[in-house]
């Protein structure tokens, strides 16, 4: 993943246009209307999505500083979206790895974001990090992806597939 970024670029992530698609399920880390979920936006970046966010201090691990688990599926919720928003394309992850390099504060705005490095159906990879509001890298990671058919994802989630092709249809538009 290219090195970024600055406090300014941090702040830039808002300028940018939004992932227009909202998941039609009630997902913990993306969904709006989940109760205890962390509602994350997305938006369009040349390669991939970021979004600004602060973690609340109720998903903390030690006192002051972001789960483990909940930074991990911040960085794997934006290399999903950046396959929905640069590739429209609905995968599961095979494999993820994430690297903690300094402790995220809960209360504190981050910068999350993911980038497509390869996407070669029936595979892709995607790298991820979080970033403080000075930019900082906080942790990194690398995803793997393969895409099984709409309609198994669709009877798996309990969703129609037509419904999961408008959110596709939606993520890429700009």
């Amino acid at each position: 993943m290219k090195e970024c970024c600055t406090a300014d670029q941090h702040a830039s992530v808002l300028n940018l246009p939004p992932v227009q698609g909202r998941w039609p399920g009630s997902c913990f880390v993306c969904s709006e209307g989940h109760p205890h979920g962390l509602g994350l936006r997305f938006r369009h970046t040349a390669d991939g999505v970021a979004c600004l966010t602060t973690v609340p201090a109720g998903y903390c691990g030690f006192d002051g500083m972001v789960h483990g688990g909940i930074i991990s599926a911040l960085m794997d919720e934006a290399a999903a979206y950046a396959l929905f928003a640069r590739h429209g394309r609905l995968g599961v992850t095979r494999e993820i790895t994430v690297r903690f390099l300094k402790p995220v504060a809960t209360g504190t705005e981050i910068r999350v974001v993911g980038q497509v490095l390869k996407f070669d159906p029936p595979e892709a990879e995607v790298a991820m990090a979080i970033y403080d509001a000075g930019g900082q890298r906080l942790a990194e990671g690398r995803t793997t992806w393969s895409f099984p058919r709409l309609s198994r994802i669709a009877a798996l989630a309990g969703v129609e597939e037509d419904v999961l092709q408008n959110f596709l249809d939606d993520c890429q538009k700009v």
